[in-house]
């Protein structure tokens, strides 16, 4: 871990950028994951960080929030309306599965017109390498219960290449 020299002469975990903040915590992630998931995509888009497991509108997703002081780690729906829907409906139907895996602090909300997400938050402290190994673990704790369970309820979306159409992009 690199460290600096703080004012008072301690030693202080180094800050990192977001950028690297959020490649570690990816880093930490994919090492707990187990191999029988596969490996998830992975992009870091602007300040978030978001892994799919091959539809990048159901992703997974880190967010430091500095406007709020929050970090938000989550599992974000974000497909059409109906179908975001429809799989956020499903997922209430196993609460119980899934509160038992991660804890009472996820919670399943509609977050847009269109979008869901099952999300907690963790205050924001310094983006250091031991806030990227707790948010990396949190992350792969949440794949590990989350996932299976996707793969089981899942309705079957709008292929991706309708949706690339439909907004007038074409994916190869």
């Amino acid at each position: 871990m690199v460290s600096r020299v703080t004012p008072s002469g301690t030693s202080a975990p180094a800050r990192l950028g977001t950028r690297p903040f959020l490649e570690d915590v990816r880093d930490g992630a994919l090492a707990a994951l187990p191999a029988s998931l596969g490996t998830p995509h992975s992009r870091v888009v602007f300040t978030s960080l978001q892994l799919h497991f091959g539809d990048p509108r159901l992703h997974y997703e880190v967010w430091p929030v500095r406007k709020t002081g929050r970090l938000e780690l989550g599992l974000h729906l974000e497909g059409p309306r109906e179908w975001s829907r429809a799989l956020a409906m499903r997922l209430v139907a196993h609460a119980d599965e899934l509160r038992a895996a991660l804890g009472p602090a996820y919670e399943l909300e509609d977050w847009t017109a269109s979008w869901c997400r099952l999300h907690r938050t963790l205050p924001l402290r310094r983006l250091d390498a031991a806030l990227a190994a707790e948010a990396g673990e949190s992350l792969a704790a949440l794949i590990v219960a989350a996932e299976p369970l996707i793969r089981r309820l899942s309705p079957a979306p709008a292929s991706a290449d309708a949706a690339g159409r439909r907004r007038g992009r074409r994916r190869r």
